[in-house]
């Protein structure tokens, strides 16, 4: 069996402990997966799906494996913007 290479984008950081941990106060600093997701996001290698759209917070933060303040202030924001980037005036 042959090594694993990693994707272009790099292999996932572990996922935060408790995504509650920071859910009302922005943590001292992204935690790494956050920075995974938000990095490949502007590099075009992810867009959210349809079932992350939908669930809710908790449930987003944890799938990502990100503190919900993050999913909140840095990711959902993501959605947002493409949400309204889709529409026409």
């Amino acid at each position: 069996m042959g090594a694993v290479s990693a994707p272009p984008w790099g292999h996932k950081p572990p996922p935060v402990d408790d995504a509650t941990a920071y859910w009302t106060q922005s943590p001292p600093a992204p935690s790494p997966r956050c920075t995974y997701w938000l990095r490949r996001h502007t590099e075009g290698t992810w867009r959210p799906n349809r079932r992350l759209r939908i669930e809710g917070y908790h449930t987003a933060a944890e799938h990502l494996g990100i503190w919900i303040w993050e999913y909140l202030h840095l990711i959902r924001p993501l959605f947002d913007e493409e949400e309204g980037a889709g529409s026409t005036p």
